[in-house]
């Protein structure tokens, strides 16, 4: 279980996240919505123990994620920011970095991972030749070789094509079926993630505003994003 408790990082002039509570189990993918500079990036820098909090803390299974890195980051798969592969590699070498960095991640897994990605066709090519869409690709397939239980994923789509991002959705929402694994992820393609999530946050002005279940957001709702929209609309409204 991952546990978000009032977790607080602000910085000068009031950008940053405040107060954001999350529990998300085995199996459970939640959608971190907000609009740009909501706070979604930052929450997740926090969540991963990149930058220090003003106050609250981010668990796995009870153990700090900032204070135990050792207990909790092999279990975390970690993509938050634009790919920056080194580009002089090509896409199987890069991944061959991580090697030893994680016990169990062996020549058979490099290749199927690529394969889960759709890179296969593209891992002797130069990074500096790939197109977006194909770095994101290959960042999130550096992410997948251990075998993590928690996946955090900033904007995993951006750069992709409509076929793209359908791939990668589909491929996400089997790993999660077949292993339980858990997800955070944020999206401005709110239709890319709508038919896997479990649960939707909002952000919004560095706020945590509201939390709902995906089955609470149906029976209130058209969908995820007129949910979205209603309480983004009632909260610049003042909550009337």
């Amino acid at each position: 279980m991952f546990k978000v408790n009032d977790l607080t990082k602000v910085y000068p002039g009031g950008r940053g996240i405040q107060g954001l509570n999350l529990t998300v189990h085995a199996g459970e993918v939640v959608a971190l919505l907000g609009p740009n500079g909501a706070g979604k990036t930052t929450a997740m820098q926090a969540m991963a123990g990149w930058l220090g909090t003003d106050r609250g803390e981010a668990c796995w299974n009870g153990a700090s994620v900032a204070e135990r890195p050792e207990l909790t980051r092999p279990y975390m798969g970690l993509m938050i920011g634009e790919p920056s592969p080194y580009l002089y590699l090509t896409g199987y070498d890069y991944l061959r970095c991580y090697h030893k960095l994680y016990p169990g991640v062996d020549e058979a897994r490099i290749r199927q991972t690529l394969e889960l990605v759709g890179m296969t066709k593209h891992r002797d090519l130069k990074i500096k030749k790939y197109s977006t869409g194909m770095k994101q690709r290959l960042e999130l397939a550096s992410v997948l070789l251990h075998r993590p239980k928690l996946l955090l994923l900033d904007e995993p789509f951006s750069g992709m094509d409509i076929e793209g991002r359908r791939e990668i959705a589909l491929m996400l929402r089997g790993l999660v079926a077949d292993t339980g694994m858990s997800v955070i992820v944020s999206s401005h393609q709110v239709h890319d993630i709508e038919d896997w999530i479990t649960h939707a946050c909002i952000v919004y002005e560095g706020r945590h505003i509201h939390t709902a279940g995906i089955v609470q957001v149906r029976e209130s709702f058209a969908g995820v994003e007129d949910y979205y929209l209603h309480h983004l609309a009632q909260e610049r409204s003042g909550g009337v």
